[in-house]
């Protein structure tokens, strides 16, 4: 049977050290004059969208001045791009996880593989996490933080642009999201999908755990397991 699998990025795919944290709070000093080195809130496993609004409310804006905010959200993201693609360049620790490359090699060469993204990235943010490592190429299609700032929203978009794009009339219970935070889960349990989650990222395996995943995997380096795994 057909799988359509959707990959998390951060924390899934890549690390990055940071960048994209460091590029929004430079974007929202610089838009807003919000200094975010002081905000403590983790960012793991939300679209960027939803981080703002967190952030608005962490420094305490009430909702007409968060809505206020969020009407030059376009603005802030143009120099959050430019702000990632320089903090991505000069990023430490900038790595694809072990095994993605060889998941992905393997999914593309499968007969009922297709591969797209789920992330809470907003579009070009995610292309350009992926672009230094020429992983573009195994997502032709994917749904952003920019499509949908509740990620719960996001598999039955991509779901949609894959039955559009392959020509595949792909049902909830074929859908596989692959990602390494209790959101990934989540969504894919509201949508009807299978979720595999991987603890690679910032949340622990007891966290993950909890959610109860139908698989959790400590990485995805065993690419005969997650195979396995995603074709049940």
């Amino acid at each position: 049977m057909e799988r359509l699998v959707l990959f998390d990025i951060d924390e899934t795919i890549t690390a990055s050290d940071g960048a994209g944290r460091r590029a929004i709070g430079r974007a929202l000093n610089d838009i807003y004059g919000i200094d975010a080195s002081k905000i403590t809130l983790s960012m793991s496993g939300k679209t960027d969208p939803q981080i703002l609004r967190e952030i608005f409310k962490a420094v305490e804006k009430n909702d007409e001045e968060i809505d206020e905010m969020l009407g030059r959200k376009d603005e802030m993201f143009n120099i959050y791009l430019d702000l990632l693609e320089e903090e991505l360049k000069n990023a430490k620790y900038f790595i694809v996880h072990q095994g993605v490359v060889e998941l992905l090699e393997s999914l593309s060469a499968h007969s009922n593989g297709y591969l797209g993204l789920l992330t809470g990235n907003i579009e070009r943010g995610a292309r350009l996490k992926l672009e230094q490592f020429g992983l573009n190429k195994y997502f032709p299609l994917g749904a952003y933080g920019s499509d949908h700032a509740s990620r719960n929203e996001l598999p039955a978009i991509a779901t949609l642009r894959a039955k559009e794009h392959f020509k595949v009339d792909f049902r909830p219970e074929q859908v596989v999201i692959i990602g390494d935070s209790i959101y990934d889960v989540l969504c894919a349990k509201g949508y009807g999908a299978r979720s595999i989650a991987v603890n690679t990222g910032k949340t622990s395996k007891a966290d993950l755990e909890e959610q109860k995943p139908d698989y959790l995997f400590a990485n995805l380096t065993d690419t005969h397991a997650v195979i396995e795994a995603i074709f049940a």
